[in-house]
């Protein structure tokens, strides 16, 4: 009896780290995605760069049609963001965020759509805003935060949050210590 007890619950354990493993997979590739997206929704506004070389996203409605159409195309979802390949992700895909910060000299311009599609734009000072995730807003970039279902253990859903930063004009747009990369347990659904 012993034996068996052992045996299951070494089996137990395997899952439990199988699962762990597909947690670290999705948000590298979710991680990966973000920042292609985001990337893609940054079209800048090429006469202002040219006349004042500020590096502006001047039409932030386009940008966001651009961003929701490169991540449907990255994480392979259909026209209502849900999961084709029900692989890493097992439901429909929820953007919270999508903040487009435009920097000029001194100034920080927010545009910012949250989950509801409310659209807020205020400014700030440079040296003062933060993303969402704690970094420091530098330079003209794109913020996304999305939320998926992966499904977990034994027929746990887990709700999975990824959020990245991208600079536009920053060479360097590896994930960093204070990025969201979190999973939550919403229970079985």
């Amino acid at each position: 009896m012993l034996g068996l007890f052992l045996i299951l619950f070494l089996a137990i354990l395997l899952c439990m780290q199988l699962q762990v493993a597909l947690y670290r997979e999705s948000a590298m590739y979710m991680e990966d995605a973000l920042a292609l997206s985001n990337l893609a929704s940054a079209v800048i506004d090429i006469e202002e760069y040219g006349i004042t070389q500020k590096v502006l996203i001047t039409d932030p409605e386009q940008a966001y049609e651009r961003y929701c159409h490169a991540l449907r195309e990255n994480l392979g979802l259909d026209n209502h963001f849900m999961a084709q390949n029900r692989r890493m992700i097992s439901g429909q895909v929820e953007i919270q965020n999508y903040t487009i910060y435009n920097v000029t000299s001194d100034l920080v311009e927010i545009w910012q759509r949250d989950r509801d599609g409310t659209v807020s734009v205020w400014s700030g000072n440079v040296g003062n805003v933060h993303a969402p995730n704690g970094q420091l807003i530098e330079e003209t970039g794109v913020y996304s935060e999305i939320a998926y279902p992966v499904e977990g253990f034994l027929g746990t859903r887990v709700m999975a949050h990824k959020g990245k930063l991208v600079d536009v004009i920053r060479n360097d747009n590896r994930e960093k210590k204070n990025e969201i990369t979190e999973n939550k347990v919403t229970g079985n659904e």
